[in-house]
Formats: structure tokens, sequence, C-alpha cells
């Protein structure tokens, strides 16, 4: 799990309760999927279907106001027990080459945290990009065809000892990801995933 380097605003989340990280969902059946994951595996793996229709299947309750993604981080991080990348590329280097269409679905409403987002329908409060504000940007993205929008990057799945499991982006894809969850959309295509097992 990479450590988040956002802006110290980020620290103040007036709705975070840290005690509904891990009540989005819960899933026996992922728990038995991920067991003796090695470190990588490829996203062409039949274990990553495995995973992803469990997923799927979970009966989720999702969270009305995103969790800080910097507290989230400092509140696993001890109790990491392993971490599985699903990689787009498969054999070794210098033979490595890209997996076609290996960017994978994952269920909009198991994210609980994305980078510098406190709103999932206003995104960042108080720091513009490109000169428009958040709010612009995530209904300009809205009004786009999800089946063509570029994934979201680097993804957590977080998954602990009793089942609890939730989503988190660590990386590029927020206002996508706000504007999926504007839509109703069901999933949203992400690259860079990484499955990561708690004790």
């Amino acid at each position: 799990m990479r450590e988040y380097e956002g802006d110290s605003r980020d620290l103040v989340y007036e709705n975070a309760d840290k005690s509904t990280f891990c009540d989005v969902g819960k899933s026996s059946e992922l728990v038995r999927c991920i067991e003796d994951l090695p470190e990588d595996i490829p996203a062409n793996d039949s274990r990553v279907d495995l995973i992803v229709k469990s997923l799927f299947e979970i009966d989720a309750n999702p969270i009305e106001k995103p969790v800080s993604l910097r507290d989230l981080n400092e509140s696993i991080k001890g109790n990491i027990a392993s971490e599985t990348k699903i990689s787009i590329y498969e054999g070794e280097w210098p033979d490595m080459r890209a997996i076609p269409e290996s960017d994978i679905p994952l269920p909009v409403e198991l994210f609980v945290a994305a980078p510098m987002i406190k709103d999932w329908q206003k995104g960042r409060v108080s720091e513009p990009k490109g000169g428009k504000s958040s709010r612009d940007i995530i209904r300009q993205y809205a009004g786009m065809n999800p089946k063509t929008s570029p994934p979201i990057r680097s993804v957590d799945v977080v998954v602990d000892s009793d089942g609890g499991v939730f989503l988190a982006l660590q990386g590029d894809g927020a206002h996508r990801l706000c504007a999926a969850k504007m839509r109703g959309d069901r999933e949203i295509l992400c690259r860079e995933v990484n499955i990561v097992r708690l004790n």
C-alpha cells in the first residue's frame, strides 16, 4: 500500500467515521479467493475473474461521504498481512508484454476514498483543477460515456480477516470515480489493482 502524500487539508473530514471503513460489505467467498495469492499475478489469471465475480456479489452498503484517504491509509498501514499486485503485463523482463484488455471492472459502490475528495458530488471542495471547480469537472465526466472513459489507476481492494471489504483509489481518476458515483454506475474500469489483506 502506497504512502499517500496529499495536502494537509485532506486531514479534516468531519464526516469520516473510522468504524465504518470496513462496513461497506462482507464476503467470505472473496476471502477464499485471495487465500495464498502470490505477490504478483497477471490480469488474465483465472483467479482475477473469481475475485471480480465475488466483489460484484457483495451486498454492499455504500457510504454517503468519502473518508479521508490519508486517515484511511494511516489506520490500516500497521495491520497489513500481505499484498498482491494484479499486473497488466505478463512474462519476464526483457520479454514482458502488455496483456490485451487487461483493465478490471470493480464495483463503484464499494469505494470509500479517493485522493483529496471530500464529497462525491462536489469533489475537491477548495482546489480547482485547470481553472474549473471539481463540481464542474465531475459534471463534465458524468455527461460522458462511461464505456469510453479511461480507467482509473491505482486501486486498493482491502479485505480484513472477517471478510469486510472496501475499495480505495490511491492514484489518478478521482473525478471520474465521482462521476461514476453520481451517474449510479455499477462498475468502473480500473488499472493497477492491488489486493491488500489485513490481519
